[in-house]
């Protein structure tokens, strides 16, 4: 990680030297000399970050190399900002010139030492290289932990397990598939996460019976991450040829042997398992072999779906889930209680008892469960088996003893995916250590993260309208593609991930790499040691704190952590994370920033601060990039805010009514702001500077002037709040010229009773672009069909009083994915959807819509749909009879309705067949 690190630094000091070389007068070559200095370390951080885990002299001397570029980079961006200021300002005086010249030379002198003492201490770290044997630690064989991890997790095909659960169906889809005949190759990939089974679902089919008789020679080699092209080719050679052939094999030359494998595939029909393939450069590397007329098939496993999909777009994917609950158990049972007739039936029931009690910790993954049903076979007592319970995250993660183990450890099977990670993707791994367990990350908060901390830099030469939040979600995805993150949910329309989560395992594995590399100071607020533990913020060397408020009586602890002398001043982040909302145990006391002058990320959701107010000294946070007081109670913001240069992301969507002084004008870097709902009525702001504006949320027409939007080309998601007495449509339509752009979209007019429903259909059709749209307010009727933008995918709809019934318009739109009519968004009585409409809706909600009696579906409409939301309809007296004929149905639910409509679709009831096909049909508040 710390490679990423000082890559950063090394960028930022370049790009220092070339854009500003006047700043930086009289000490430009001492950062030229550090840049040059961190070059020359750099070349070494690619080894010695893999090898640090095994050797504490390698570990110290990597994060002295990090601490001195977080420093650095520190130090310079002050200098900087306040040169940036003292220039921006301008002097008319001769003495207050001169007093700033002299300023100036006072404090590049500072700068120049500190840079100084820097370098002087990256001399002292590359000197400590030579002279504590730290470059001959890096080299020395075995030192590697990945290379002792790589041996340990070599497969061979003869080693078959044979208890097997949850494989059944994958198994026999899958020998299907090969044996069905193919006159082209083709590669079957299975990919997904460590330890999920992956070798023993591909050692199954290689040994099937069915796969036995269709091809004529197998070949099992195992690649690894240190993937040698003439290495691999000559094992597969080796396994397809007689062993007579084997000497003359090892001595052709690499063109030789390429040509010879290449004619005996085209020959012959073999299978061939490439196991853990990690790289689509490791592919390109053996593919030249494999013909593509040939009766031959090649199996690949893999951590890494792009490099499944890089290997064969057309063919066979299949990625294995976790076991469910019942899988879990069933596969421990095999393992750990099968043929032990020497066991009292009574003894029996209770270890299963216990059994299923931990299997619940293994989160359905099969080599956790496997090395955990290994070591309960062992043990025949009660009290063994619940010793186990009592530690099994540390007896599971040590493979199988308390104390540790020879054999290949569970979370050393997942550390090799950390291993194979390019450095700036470590970095963002790394982040997921500030969530608690089972925690479902925001994706868009996460990504504003990385972007403050520069873990995500904009890319030159990228293709045009490529953002720095487009590469973050980049970055999001390859951690999906190697099966390190778990997607939670996508956005239907864009495909982007919305939440995603981590696997307890990997989790663990997250969390040690995080101690290992100082990376952030986990304050859990129900562990009473660490609350009391406070004190040892000042010492620790991590960057960030990350506050996990689980809710509970533990108000005064949080207090504590608000009194700053329990702060390292070199933090980067302070994060406050909240598994449940609450009141007042969230309850800060009075804060202060002054110790905290690093920071880089400031997230305080749902924090109560005492008297409703951030301190003046929040000015002071001049690297600050990311502040969010979403839902606090802060009534009034400072006007030092408006020293944040730096600022990027700014949610200001606090409870209650917010005062905001008139300087968001100065931020001009920021590109996601988010304004509060209720805004006090005499504010008045400019934002007419912020160009680079991505995200604008409330948008106050009352408070701002609408022109202001004119100079922000880049915007890409704009929510409006018009007031009751300014609703001119003409004037947001206008915006549609410049704001080319624009993706999605929220107009919010008050539902006062005296105010006249309006006519949308020219602002609809102003924004041809749209693929979001949101409206929030009454209309006269809704737009034909054709004044939609043709690539609307979601539209919701709030208070709009439609009369007349909206599908007839709405079925007609060629990409709708998501439509959701919430409260009062139609008053009329029945609903219709004729045949062929919503040809692509994936997602149907209807809540509040309170004369709603009727709702019909011909057959072959809404094929696609996925899911239905049916709430607080109670009017409505069943689902469509056309639901039966939803083949892609997965998830209905209803909540709110009333009991008789909910017994007609429980199970026994008169339209239970409507549902039946369904794999989820959930109920919620339908019993009153």
């Amino acid at each position: 990680m710390a490679e990423a690190v000082v890559s950063v630094t090394v960028q930022k000091l370049g790009e220092l030297l070339l854009e500003e070389p006047l700043l930086l007068f009289g000490i430009g070559d001492q950062v030229k000399q550090l840049q040059d200095e961190l070059k020359r370390l750099k070349c070494f951080l690619k080894d010695a970050d893999e090898k640090q885990q095994k050797s504490e002299r390698v570990r110290n001397w990597v994060a002295g190399i990090r601490e001195a570029s977080y420093d650095a980079e520190d130090i310079l961006e002050a200098f900087f900002l306040k040169a940036e200021s003292r220039k921006q300002k301008g002097m008319t005086r001769v003495l207050r010139r001169l007093a700033c010249i002299l300023n100036e030379a006072v404090s590049l002198h500072s700068v120049g030492s500190e840079i100084r003492e820097i370098t002087s201490r990256l001399s002292k770290i590359t000197t400590s290289m030579l002279n504590y044997g730290i470059k001959e630690a890096m080299g020395r064989e075995g030192l590697s932990l990945s290379d002792s991890q790589r041996e340990q997790r070599q497969s061979f095909p003869y080693v078959v397990e044979h208890n097997l659960v949850g494989l059944e169906q994958s198994l026999e889809k899958l020998v299907n598939d090969l044996v069905s005949g193919s006159e082209k190759l083709r590669v079957t990939s299975i990919c997904g996460m460590g330890g999920l089974g992956k070798t023993t679902l591909a050692k199954q089919i290689f040994h099937h019976h069915r796969v036995r008789r269709h091809f004529d020679r197998f070949a099992w080699v195992y690649v690894s991450q240190d993937c040698r092209r003439r290495h691999v080719w000559q094992e597969i050679f080796l396994n397809l040829s007689y062993k007579d052939e084997n000497q003359r094999i090892l001595n052709l030359r690499d063109e030789q042997l390429g040509e010879e494998l290449h004619r005996f595939l085209k020959r012959n029909k073999c299978l061939i398992v490439l196991d853990d393939i990690w790289g689509k450069d490791a592919w390109d590397c053996l593919k030249h072999v494999f013909p593509h007329e040939t009766g031959s098939e090649i199996i690949l496993t893999t951590r890494n779906k792009e490099v499944a999909l890089y290997a064969d777009p057309r063919g066979v994917l299949h990625e294995p889930q976790l076991l469910s609950y019942e899988e879990s158990c069933e596969l421990l049972e095999k393992i750990s209680l099968s043929g032990r007739e020497n066991i009292e039936p009574m003894l029996i029931t209770k270890l299963e008892a216990i059994g299923k009690q931990m299997v619940v910790r293994c989160g359905g993954l099969p080599l956790e469960i496997t090395v955990l049903g290994g070591l309960l076979a062992t043990k025949s007592t009660l009290n063994e088996w619940q010793r186990v319970h009592e530690n099994i995250k540390s007896y599971v993660s040590n493979g199988g003893s308390g104390s540790g183990s020879k054999s290949m450890l569970v979370a050393d099977v997942l550390c090799l995916s950390y291993e194979y990670l390019p450095s700036h993707l470590k970095q963002c791994f790394l982040y997921f250590a500030h969530y608690p367990e089972n925690y479902e990350v925001h994706v868009e908060t996460l990504v504003s993260y990385w972007i403050a901390e520069e873990m995500v830099m904009p890319v030159k030469h990228t293709e045009d309208g490529t953002t720095v939040e487009d590469i973050g979600q980049d970055y999001l995805e390859e951690l999906v593609r190697r099966s390190m993150v778990m997607v939670g949910r996508r956005d239907i329309v864009t495909s982007e991930v919305m939440t995603c989560r981590m696997h307890d395992l990997m989790r663990e594995v997250c969390l040690n790499k995080a101690e290992q590399e100082s990376f952030v100071q986990v304050i859990d607020s129900r562990d009473p040691d660490e609350a009391e533990g406070f004190p040892s913020l000042s010492t620790n060397t991590s960057r960030r704190i990350a506050v996990q408020l689980h809710g509970g009586a533990e108000e005064h602890r949080i207090k504590r952590l608000s009194q700053v002398n329990y702060i390292n001043p070199r933090f980067r982040s302070l994060v406050y994370i909240m598994k449940k909302q609450g009141n007042s145990w969230a309850l800060l006391g009075k804060v202060s920033f002054r110790k905290m002058k690093h920071l880089r990320v400031l997230d305080l959701e749902g924090a109560q601060i005492e008297g409703g107010k951030l301190p003046d000294d929040v000015g002071d946070l001049i690297h600050l990039r990311n502040l969010s007081l979403r839902l606090t109670n802060v009534k009034e913001l400072t006007s030092s805010i408006g020293n944040l240069k730096l600022m990027i992301t700014l949610d200001l969507f606090v409870k209650g009514k917010l005062c905001i002084p008139n300087v968001i004008w100065k931020l001009q870097r920021l590109r996601h702001l988010c304004m509060p709902s209720d805004l006090d009525p005499k504010t008045k702001l400019d934002l007419s500077t912020l160009r680079n504006l991505q995200q604008l949320w409330d948008f106050p027409v009352g408070q701002c002037n609408p022109r202001d939007l004119l100079a922000m080309t880049s915007l890409r998601r704009l929510s409006i709040n018009l007031s009751s007495q300014n609703t001119d449509f003409e004037a947001v339509s206008s915006l549609s010229t410049v704001l080319k752009r624009l993706r999605g979209l929220t107009i919010n007019v008050p539902c006062e009773p005296l105010l006249p429903p309006v006519d949308v259909t020219q602002l609809v059709s102003a924004f041809t672009n749209l693929s979001e749209l949101e409206l929030f307010l009454r209309l006269e009727k809704l737009p034909g069909e054709q004044s939609f933008s043709p690539d609307v995918g979601a539209l919701r709809l709030w208070q709009c009083g439609l009369v007349d019934d909206p599908f007839q318009v709405l079925e007609r739109l060629p990409n709708l994915k998501i439509l959701q009519l919430f409260e009062g968004s139609f008053v009329g009585s029945k609903l219709y959807c004729s045949k062929n409409g919503f040809p692509h809706l994936h997602s149907l909600t209807l809540s509040q819509l309170e004369n709603l009696e009727e709702w019909t579906v011909e057959d072959g409409a809404m094929m696609r749909l996925v899911s239905i939301e049916l709430k607080s309809c109670k009017k409505l007296k069943s689902v469509p009879e056309a639901t039966r004929f939803l083949k892609n149905l997965q998830e209905v639910e209803i909540g709110n309705m009333t009991k008789t409509f909910k017994d007609k679709l429980i199970s026994g009831g008169e339209d239970f067949y409507k549902v039946q096909h369904v794999p989820s049909v959930v109920f919620e508040y339908c019993d009153l």
